[in-house]
């Protein structure tokens, strides 16, 4: 992969920060039944689900949603019909959480969850679907530590090797659907474009500041090459 954008290292890209936050989200859910932060906002989700309703036809897909957290992606999906649907995160109380919401929901047949480390099994090379989601997964493991030190020596980074996972587990067939904050659209094509080439894209509102014009976050699919 040709260098892209670079960013300094943060806790958001380490699995203890993640483990405190789904601890403390699912005390949170069991107190007064609050699901937790929904990351990057309602619209990001709404806007997912409704490129999933737009290029997604047969409600029996496979789905997985990378990093699914709380699973509230999922859980929309699930309400617009789609039944075979599969979470995954590294961190195990966010997917305590999200079982016990699905559970809650009735929904525990509708949706899988896996507690799976993406870049340190081969999960990935097992498992195939024909639509992958990611909302600000690629963020956080762009943030992990790992990375500046595996470029150094040279080598695939987390960065690197989730493109990988992403390949491997798509249907030839299959979309990559993925939200940012962090990059904007040429930058994913620029990090994926080993293996993947523009689909489409979702359009959210515009901002002008200093002579530029862009939007706070990005949503882009793309298809296998």
């Amino acid at each position: 992969m040709e260098d892209t954008q670079d960013f300094e290292a943060s806790k958001l890209g380490t699995k203890e920060y993640w483990d405190k936050v789904y601890n403390r989200e699912n005390s949170n859910f069991k107190e007064i039944g609050d699901i937790g932060e929904i990351w990057f906002g309602e619209d990001s989700v709404e806007k997912m689900t409704e490129w999933v309703t737009e290029n997604v036809t047969k409600t029996d897909s496979r789905i997985v949603d990378l990093g699914c957290g709380n699973g509230h992606l999922l859980l929309e999906l699930a309400g617009e019909g789609y039944n075979n649907l599969t979470g995954i995160d590294y961190s195990e109380p966010a997917i305590t959480l999200a079982k016990a919401v699905a559970e809650q929901r009735d929904l525990s047949d509708t949706i899988q969850y896996h507690t799976v480390d993406l870049l340190g099994s081969d999960w990935a090379a097992q498992n195939q679907f024909d639509i992958v989601l990611d909302k600000g997964t690629f963020d956080a493991i762009s943030l992990n530590p790992e990375q500046e030190q595996a470029k150094k020596e040279g080598r695939d980074g987390p960065r690197e090797r989730y493109v990988e996972a992403v390949r491997q587990m798509i249907s030839p067939e299959g979309l990559f659907l993925i939200t940012s904050c962090n990059w904007t659209q040429d930058e994913l094509a620029q990090s994926f474009k080993k293996y993947f080439r523009y689909h489409s894209h979702v359009k959210y509102p515009t901002f002008s500041f200093g002579g530029h014009s862009g939007s706070k976050i990005c949503t882009v699919a793309f298809e296998p090459l």
